[in-house]
């Protein structure tokens, strides 16, 4: 073993970065140990390289390995470089943003390579920017150049290739969302104290709030629609069929602001005692529903229906063992959740006791609670809510006020976390 040589006054700083490494050793000895356990072969970089397991403990080494290697990154390289990097991320999202735009995640073929002349010709741009743009992303791992001027996936870029919902989803973001962002600041200089759709970088740049935007756009609505089912794919959320006892219901799940009804349609699947009332105020939503209902089994179909209904208005559903609220209150101001909350209680009054009210959503952290790089996908999920709609994520204290708010009687009675998702279960009290 090499010595270690330590400048005077410096023994600390060097003493962490050993114990730094130290620890990204033992982690990673502990995840090979984990996927050799598991019969899962080490992540490598080739096309066909299989996804990590999900499980509480895997993912409980993995955060560990993620946070120290980011700390030891972070001291090598110095504020400076860490900054510089961080300021020219716009530089790799507008090669990706070509790429979405240009589908060359879809004209690659999934086997093999392709000369960057007939890609570029294909997708309908020149020659030398689309290879420039592949060798930005390429240093992301996202395509791999095999010869010169000749490119081909990577496990990172076939997932748009395969899967139409990913596809939507990077689409969506680097499109309206992209643009949206870089309007951030016009927005709180035009409006201080305000935050809403109507004041939110999404309508700076748009001119319309979101909603409003995919009315006088359907195209674009029901891309929106399957990008944010791709999402689903994308995010570690908390599993909605282990998330709450489902068995131990009995007939009909009123899902609000359900969408597409992808989730009701898993639902459905795996519960055969339980119906389903999706109910969405999108006519493109609810018509990428009927298409998605369509590729179900005959008894799985029947069980799942589709009603356009506004939720801000009072519900006029009753007699239903659950209703489902999954990701809607963080579409919305604190003013907006309570209207929804209250037009969901003549539907709980009008069902048998005890009727629950599932939000399935996420709820924020208290800062350092958890690692800085788990914190920040919270916070980047956040940040997102205020470009997108000038709304915002919450605490489980946020949610509790706004219920109290909405009707004294509601009460929290858990909250089941798993990944960056919640499913708070909530009650009304007689």
């Amino acid at each position: 073993m090499e010595e270690i040589l330590v400048h005077k006054g410096s023994s600390s700083e060097s003493a962490h970065l050993l114990r730094l490494a130290n620890d990204i050793l033992n982690d990673t000895t502990r995840i090979i140990r984990y996927l050799n356990t598991h019969e899962r072969l080490t992540q490598s970089f080739a096309r066909n390289s299989t996804e990590r397991l999900e499980t509480d403990e895997y993912n409980s080494v993995r955060n560990s390995l993620i946070a120290n290697l980011e700390d030891l990154k972070y001291l090598i390289e110095g504020p400076r470089n860490a900054m510089r990097t961080f300021l020219r991320l716009g530089n790799d999202l507008a090669a990706l943003q070509v790429a979405f735009e240009f589908e060359l995640f879809r004209l690659i073929p999934r086997d093999g390579d392709m000369d960057v002349a007939q890609l570029a010709l294909e997708a309908g741009m020149d020659e030398d920017r689309a290879c420039r743009v592949l060798r930005m992303l390429a240093t992301h791992r996202i395509f791999i150049e095999t010869t010169p001027r000749s490119f081909a996936h990577t496990p990172s870029s076939i997932l748009f290739h395969d899967d139409e919902e990913l596809m939507c989803t990077g689409q969506y973001i680097m499109d309206e969302f992209f643009k949206a962002a870089s309007e951030s600041a016009s927005c709180i200089r035009a409006a201080p104290q305000v935050s809403s759709s109507v004041h939110s970088p999404f309508a700076t740049r748009h001119g319309v709030p979101l909603f409003k935007y995919y009315e006088q756009h359907p195209d674009r609505a029901a891309r929106f629609a399957k990008a944010m089912a791709g999402w689903t794919k994308l995010d570690r959320q908390v599993d909605v069929k282990g998330g709450f006892p489902w068995g131990n219901l009995q007939g009909t799940v009123l899902d609000v602001g359900g969408g597409s009804g992808h989730v009701s349609m898993a639902l459905a699947q795996e519960f055969p005692q339980l119906n389903f009332i999706v109910q969405d105020g999108s006519a493109e939503m609810l018509a990428e529903g009927t298409m998605l209902k369509k590729t179900l089994p005959g008894e799985v179909s029947r069980r799942v229906s589709f009603m356009r209904h506004d939720f801000f208005e009072s519900q006029t559903v009753r007699n239903v063992s659950a209703v489902l609220v999954r990701q809607v209150t963080h579409n919305w101001t604190g003013e907006d959740v309570v209207r929804i909350l209250r037009a969901i209680i003549p539907t709980l009054e009008g069902s048998k006791r005890p009727t629950p009210l599932l939000i399935n959503d996420t709820v924020m952290p208290e800062p350092r609670e958890l690692p800085l790089h788990e914190e920040r996908v919270y916070r980047n999920l956040d940040m997102m809510m205020f470009v997108c709609l000038g709304s915002k994520q919450r605490t489980r204290s946020e949610f509790a006020a706004l219920l109290e708010k909405a009707d004294e009687r509601f009460s929290i009675c858990n909250v089941y976390t798993d990944g960056n998702m919640s499913m708070l279960e909530i009650y009304l009290q007689s």
